[in-house]
């Protein structure tokens, strides 16, 4: 989604702003959008193809690698031209990626460099780049993601190696499913996926799994997997075919207790976990039939979360806890449950 201060006059507020490779890795492209009329695919000359991968930031910026060589261009949303802004050598890059915004990183068989980008100045962050490489030199890199708060999740042959903003490694996973493919949403969460099999997976950006679940199309295997951020869709595309999902959200409660204090008060504790992130509500019914709120749409990640309420009516002690939860984006669905308290031991 292109940023306020680069969006043309009068465009809608969510357009579209993506550039790609050709099959044949021949050729790098961008994607003009024309908000009354007819959009095309523009070719940006690359001399040294084939092209490996590309990554955008949301202000009009496309980094892409070649085999020797790191390319930035610009693309001006008001005259329409793009500029070649900067062109670097490196050597056998495996992956370029961006979290849209200004952190840029080129991943290497066993290392990365990691980047800043701003006012159109590249500059190398060493002393994360060298602290997050003390950990990859030890194993064989497939792809990365970084997301908008700077977290990185690195996907190698052996394992899943989650990494804060700072460069620290906050959770290794093995990566025994063979994940290969990976792409972050607007608040975060990595969703994964397989060249070789038919099941996604989602983390929080420290590691916490959210959930895993199999895919029906499309029905070959997978070549990219695309999260469309502003409104939290999926797209999964083979070689062939490709199929677009909306991401729901979902309610598991593993909890709801309560005890009483001698002063005969109530005390309610909850653990939930959300997959999505959404507006939560809750409720509980007093002796009357009254429903009373003990939450109302309070925003919340996607993760496990506990709650606690104390001074409450004894009476509430044989009722349910009431949950609505609406997703934030996406599907905007919602979901309803209630849970009957049981007494903690």
């Amino acid at each position: 989604m292109i940023s306020k201060n680069k969006s043309p006059k009068f465009w809608p507020q969510r357009i579209p702003f993506a550039a790609g490779i050709s099959n044949k890795q021949t050729k790098l492209f961008y994607y003009q959008f024309e908000p009354l009329g007819y959009s095309k695919l523009i070719d940006i000359p690359i001399l040294d193809p084939p092209i490996h991968d590309v990554a955008i930031t949301r202000g009009g910026t496309i980094f892409s690698i070649t085999s020797a060589n790191f390319y930035i261009h610009q693309y001006d949303f008001k005259s329409k031209n793009i500029l070649k802004q900067a062109q670097h050598t490196i050597q056998s890059p495996l992956k370029c990626v961006s979290n849209h915004q200004s952190t840029v990183s080129i991943l290497f068989k066993h290392s990365l460099n990691l980047y800043r980008y701003r006012n159109n100045k590249l500059s190398l962050i060493p002393a994360i780049s060298n602290k997050i490489n003390a950990t990859l030199s030890n194993h064989r890199c497939i792809t990365m993601s970084i997301n908008p708060k700077g977290y990185m999740l690195v996907l190698t042959e052996t394992n899943l190696l989650f990494f804060s903003p700072n460069g620290f490694l906050l959770k290794s996973l093995p990566n025994s499913p063979r994940y290969d493919l990976v792409d972050f949403t607007s608040y975060g969460d990595y969703l994964l996926g397989s060249s070789s099999h038919t099941s996604l997976v989602k983390y929080t950006s420290n590691g916490f799994l959210l959930f895993n679940s199999p895919y029906l199309n499309p029905q070959e295997v997978l070549s990219e997997l695309i999260i469309y951020q502003p409104y939290g869709n999926l797209c999964l595309i083979s070689h062939g075919s490709g199929a677009y999902y909306s991401m729901n959200t979902s309610l598991s409660i593993d909890s709801a207790t309560y005890s009483i204090n001698a002063s005969n008060q109530l005390a309610i504790k909850t653990n939930f976990l959300l997959t999505f992130p959404s507006l939560v509500t809750i409720t509980i019914l007093d002796s009357n039939n009254n429903r009373v709120t003990l939450e109302h749409n309070k925003k919340f990640s996607s993760g496990s979360h506990q709650l606690s309420w104390d001074k409450l009516d004894s009476n509430f002690k044989k009722e349910s806890i009431y949950f609505t939860v609406k997703a934030l984006y996406s599907g905007s669905n919602t979901v309803e449950k209630n849970y009957l308290l049981i007494q903690s031991l």
